[in-house]
């Protein structure tokens, strides 16, 4: 590999490469989509796909990224490739992580979805020491692996991320196994698909104190701030205004919000995609 093109790619995309390769998104996160790379390096951009879209193409014709596109949905996801992860281990950035080789199409929701957390826990909350799932199982914690792990103020927090509820025997083990066998120290922090799922898990957990709960959209479409509630109506509140976060321009509530008959941020990106096509054939 050309020494200099490596040291190019470094320190040209520090702002996307870097960071986000330095265990903390891609590779940790198994992949990313545009609209999470605009979130994460670009949040405040009024351009939510032109320039994240010129990075990602410049790393993508280096051989450092590839592009997924699901069958199932048509969605296009970003993930590090062998030659981006040799790069990084170069630069001590990997974590010790291989490259992934394919998107599982029965868990990819739930692992966009995580990652949507961790970028709202980062730029929003201002809490930027995620340990995500992937680094955990590196490191051959023998215990049950959550989501995500973060510390705030010498407070641990255990990050579930339910796309899916388990069964009502699951979460009575999960749970002790949680709070008693694995961090009996640490809070855990449950997020719901919705505000009936939660209710119901919230039910499961009566009589665990150190478990709240809040649902995807509480994160998604915060303004200033996020609670979580226990079951006993204790409430855990993270502020944004607290620690300096960002205020995103969410073209995803704007596009669902919007009328130019856009259902989703997936529509909005293909349309996004055609004309830059368009504009790339010659005239």
């Amino acid at each position: 590999m050309d020494l200099h093109l490596g040291a190019l790619i470094i320190s040209n995309f520090r702002p996307l490469f870097g960071p986000v390769f330095r265990g903390h998104y891609s590779l940790q996160q198994k992949f990313m989509t545009l609209l999470q790379i605009g979130k994460m390096f670009f949040p405040e951009s009024e351009d939510v796909f032109h320039r994240p879209m010129t990075r990602v193409c410049e790393l993508v014709e280096a051989g450092y990224l590839s592009v997924v596109v699901l069958k199932v949905t048509g969605k296009r996801f970003y993930i590090v490739t062998p030659k981006g992860v040799k790069l990084l281990k170069k630069h001590k950035l990997s974590d010790g992580l291989r490259a992934v080789k394919k998107i599982n199409h029965l868990s990819f929701e739930h692992d966009e979805w995580v990652t949507d957390v961790r970028i709202i826990f980062e730029k929003r909350l201002g809490i930027a020491d995620w340990i995500p799932e992937r680094v955990l199982k590196q490191k051959n914690v023998r215990k049950k692996v959550p989501d995500g792990i973060v510390t705030q103020y010498g407070i641990q927090y255990v990050i579930e991320v339910e796309k899916t509820l388990k069964n009502k025997l699951s979460y009575e083990r999960i749970f002790l196994e949680t709070c008693v066998t694995h961090y009996p120290e640490a809070v855990i922090l449950y997020i719901a698909g919705d505000e009936t799922d939660k209710l119901w898990l919230m039910k499961q957990a009566e009589g665990w104190e150190r478990i709240y709960f809040a649902t995807i959209n509480d994160f998604t479409r915060m303004e200033w701030e996020v609670k979580f509630e226990n079951p006993k109506g204790h409430v855990i509140e993270f502020g944004r205004e607290y620690q300096g976060g960002v205020h995103f321009n969410d073209p995803e509530i704007e596009v669902m919000d919007g009328d130019d008959g856009l259902k989703n941020i997936h529509e909005a990106e293909q349309e996004y995609l055609r004309f830059t096509e368009e504009d790339l054939k010659p005239k």
